[in-house]
């Protein structure tokens, strides 16, 4: 008797924490997505990798979403306060989170633990609303860019601007984004200080069969031999220091015309080609209409020598997802500050960020919007629930969709 009650103790309490695991992941998200994020976030909490220690990646990873989904929660000291109250350790199955306990977690815990937790959401998230001619591509379609994120003046690796006149010590990071149009979601970020420039962060995350949209800032040779070498291809915008041999120029179809098209010509980069060898490339010349009524002009340089210049103009109109990602991070999702000094730490919280994006993608099935988000915010606090509020965040978008449309019919009178 005494030996069968040795047995089944184990077993009860293994079951007890998976339940109250699975709970705790049905109080932030609902229950649609729970044993998706239950097995990740078991796996992250016996990985070995925490030893002695009495908190788990896991439960440091519900506290960070705990916090982006309320805005009240503002830094370690509000998840503390949070966390002292017996009923929310019981709810959300972790223990006491002292500031510093915290602050000495995201510095030592791995962040690349995260990511097949990242991968595995990114695989299951549906395509988003687009423009529908882009669907002939076969390749991912990856937006990047870089932006900046204030930081403590006393964290030494973030100083980026300095001035001994005025005694202004500015700390900033750099987040560098890499896009996923199509989907709408990022499919990678990575954090370092403010004097990283971009070109060689993404020259070091390059994969294979991508097609890299990019702004001028990231016109390097280089790094455009090495988007080739990669097997992938590139439009990017070109400098006016850039000088471009023109070999032959391309007729233009009633689709480039409308495009805005004014030019479409094969090309030899640079003064000195010898320099910095390149295939032959191409140079699109478009004209579009800004909000504010303004006709401008851009060139576009690409790789891309079999596809009609109206879709290279297409493809670079899309670019600015990531800059609306960026826009929507700083001012819709209480993405104020970090709650970290240190790089891991930084870029831990970035993932989670990930992580909540994906799974508000996930519920609603689109690009989250700030409007997403705020519902889904009230979702997680008990406000509403899921069901209502998704039919909710449904109405609003077609609202915004069709709002926008006008938008683009009176830009084009």
């Amino acid at each position: 008797m005494a030996g069968r009650q040795s047995r089944t103790k184990p077993r009860s309490q293994s079951r007890s924490k998976r339940l109250r695991r699975a709970k705790t992941v049905r109080n932030l998200f609902g229950a649609r997505y729970v044993r998706l994020i239950e097995d990740h976030l078991q796996a992250l909490h016996k990985h070995p990798s925490h030893r002695n220690r009495e908190l788990f990646l896991d439960q440091l990873v519900v506290a960070h979403l705990l916090a982006f989904f309320n805005p009240a929660i503002t830094g370690l000291r509000s998840i503390e306060d949070i966390f002292e109250h017996p009923k929310n350790r019981k709810r959300y199955g972790a223990p006491r989170l002292p500031k510093s306990t915290v602050s000495d977690a995201q510095r030592v815990f791995d962040p690349a633990l995260l990511l097949p937790l990242i991968e595995s959401l990114l695989e299951r998230a549906s395509i988003q609303p687009h423009d529908q001619r882009l669907d002939t591509l076969t390749q991912q379609l990856l937006a990047v860019d870089g932006s900046f994120f204030a930081a403590a003046p006393r964290i030494a690796w973030a100083l980026y601007n300095q001035s001994e006149k005025k005694g202004i010590r500015k700390g900033q990071v750099r987040l560098h984004v890499i896009f996923d149009v199509l989907k709408g979601v990022p499919e990678s970020c990575t954090i370092t200080s403010g004097q990283m420039r971009e070109a060689p962060v993404l020259q070091s995350n390059l994969e294979e069969n991508g097609l890299y949209v990019l702004d001028r800032g990231f016109q390097s040779y280089d790094l455009l031999k090495e988007i080739i070498k990669a097997k992938s291809d590139f439009v990017v915008r070109q400098r006016k220091s850039m000088t471009a041999e023109t070999v032959s120029v391309k007729p233009l179809s009633d689709e480039d015309a409308a495009a805005g098209v004014i030019s479409d010509r094969s090309v030899v980069l640079g003064a000195r080609p010898e320099r910095h060898p390149l295939p032959t490339m191409r140079v699109v010349e478009v004209e579009f209409v800004t909000r504010e009524g303004e006709t401008k002009r851009m060139l576009l340089v690409t790789n891309l020598l079999d596809l009609p210049a109206w879709m290279i103009a297409l493809i670079y109109q899309h670019r600015w997802q990531v800059e609306l990602f960026f826009r929507w991070l700083k001012c819709s999702a209480n993405f104020h500050h970090f709650f970290s000094e240190s790089e891991s730490g930084m870029t831990l919280q970035v993932y989670v960020m990930m992580i909540a994006l994906l799974l508000i993608a996930l519920e609603t099935g689109a690009r989250p919007s700030k409007y997403d988000y705020t519902l889904m915010a009230a979702v997680c606090s008990g406000l509403m629930p899921l069901e209502g509020t998704l039919e909710i965040a449904a109405r609003r978008r077609r609202e915004r969709q069709r709002a926008a449309e006008r938008q683009r019919q009176k830009n084009k009178r």
